[in-house]
């Protein structure tokens, strides 16, 4: 038997967000957030996981954490069970 190979575009999580976040998932080298718009339209950001340095905290639904330019992204899930299942895929993959 083999050994399943996991490539840059396997997705490990995915969560609908709240607020301006409409979606957030974890992919083996990145974290993309599909985030709305001023003006009704969404664009994507993507972290790429080399840059964080580790998770400042949970506080309810959203999640901190710190990258290598000493600034903080912060995530809005659905819940925080779900920001919780985040944090732990986020370090399962780190």
């Amino acid at each position: 038997m083999g050994v399943a190979r996991v490539d840059n575009n396997t997705l490990l999580f995915h969560d609908k967000g709240a607020g301006v976040f409409k979606g957030i998932s974890i992919y083996p080298n990145r974290i993309e957030a599909v985030v709305k718009n001023d003006f009704f339209g969404t664009h994507t950001k993507i972290v790429y996981l080399k840059d964080i340095t580790g998770v400042n905290g949970v506080k309810g639904k959203r999640v901190f954490l710190r990258n290598r330019l000493l600034t903080a992204c912060s995530y809005r899930l659905s819940s925080h069970s779900q920001a919780q299942e985040f944090v732990n895929v986020l370090n399962s993959v780190m």
